[in-house]
């Protein structure tokens, strides 16, 4: 496969995954997302889907396009990481509520929030702790 061919499957997927992610959340915000029971399981697994893949575009792009762009990557850190607080603080002094018309939302916001998380403490493992860091005489070990 050529080095064009593979770029442009890139694009096309990083296309289908951004309209995807736009499609679920217009339709959720326009309250086309139904809570019924019979749609629920389907609804659950394509929010599921949009999550998954929009966190896997968002590194991507953050990997190759902004890791080594020191501000850029200070303030996404930053944005990240209050991301956690801000969605649990809400939470607890009910700043959200879960109704019909939110709950995909918050579910939406909540795996975001989960996945946030979970790649904060990779890129921590990854750069600090894994068997790739290179340690010199003078870390502490």
């Amino acid at each position: 496969m050529t080095y064009a061919m593979k770029k442009n499957i890139r694009l096309a997927l990083s296309f289908l995954v951004t309209g995807n992610t736009l499609v679920f959340l217009v339709l959720a915000y326009f309250g086309m997302i139904s809570n019924n029971p019979k749609t629920l399981i389907f609804i659950d697994f394509w929010g599921r889907l949009t999550v998954y893949s929009f966190w896997f575009i968002s590194y991507a792009i953050y990997r190759l396009y902004l890791f080594d762009k020191v501000i850029l990557k200070r303030i996404i850190i930053f944005v990240v990481c209050s991301n956690i607080p801000l969605f649990l603080l809400m939470g607890y002094f009910e700043v959200v509520t879960l109704d019909t018309h939110t709950a995909v939302f918050i579910d939406f916001w909540g795996r975001l929030t989960v996945y946030s998380l979970w790649f904060m403490a990779y890129e921590l493992y990854r750069e600090y702790l894994s068997e790739e860091h290179d340690f010199s005489e003078n870390d502490v070990v």
